[in-house]
């Protein structure tokens, strides 16, 4: 795990924000070497469980329940030694033209008086909120929740190590009992993945979820169950 986390931290790139979305982003060379990650958050706190296909693992926690995701963004970028790359500030004409419109919208709500949905107020709120990072509006948090449920799919939950052992033993039974049915599954495993073909092997490959599906799916084909 140590030799493949220095491959990876020689040529990480900054994550472009402290988002889930953007640390996984800057975290997939290291996927490709065999890291994956598990979240765990609850009233007790948040758990990021980083592993590799290796079998070890390394674990970073904080009491806080990770309602937007950004928790986990901050574990996972630090068990990986992620940089952020820092938001970037308003030039000083970018400034001055935000205190412009601040003063048309403040002249404009003075003029109306109580007058509802002044025209101008929700594009002067969103010109003086864009460059503050920390305030990100709620609808920009929702919408990242959301899209960071993607990867969170219990599809990519790791495998447990008796799960494993019996997945690996019954694909070394195939390879030795039945050569044709392996070689057909290797291509199909080769091929859904994406495993490169200087790999000389794809058993140490399973490690999640979705490659025990892809097994059980192979072997009901097999057996002729699945049209």
């Amino acid at each position: 795990m140590a030799e493949a986390l220095s491959e990876f931290q020689a040529q990480l790139q900054p994550a472009r924000e402290l988002t889930l979305l953007a640390v996984i982003e800057a975290a997939k060379p290291a996927f490709e070497r065999g890291f994956s990650f598990s979240v765990r958050s609850g009233s007790g706190g948040t758990t990021v469980l980083l592993m590799h296909k290796g079998g070890a693992q390394q674990s970073a926690d904080d009491d806080s329940y990770d309602a937007d995701f950004s928790i986990s963004a901050r574990l996972l970028a630090g068990l990986l030694g992620i940089p952020v790359a820092p938001t970037p500030r308003p030039s000083k004409e970018e400034e001055a033209l935000l205190g412009q419109v601040a003063e048309v919208v403040s002249t404009t709500q003075a003029a109306a008086g109580d007058a509802p949905q002044a025209p101008l107020e929700p594009a002067a709120e969103e010109a003086i909120a864009e460059p503050d990072h920390e305030e990100l509006l709620d609808a920009d948090l929702e919408l990242e929740a959301t899209a960071a449920a993607e990867p969170l799919d219990p599809q990519l939950e790791p495998l447990s190590p008796e799960e494993i052992s019996t997945l690996t033993g019954m694909l070394k039974a195939m390879a030795r009992n039945d050569k044709e049915s392996w070689k057909r599954f290797t291509i199909a495993f080769r091929s859904h993945f994406q495993v490169p073909s200087t790999a000389r092997t794809i058993t140490d490959r399973v490690t999640q979820r979705r490659h025990a599906d892809f097994i059980d799916r192979f072997e009901r084909e097999l057996s002729g169950s699945v049209g």
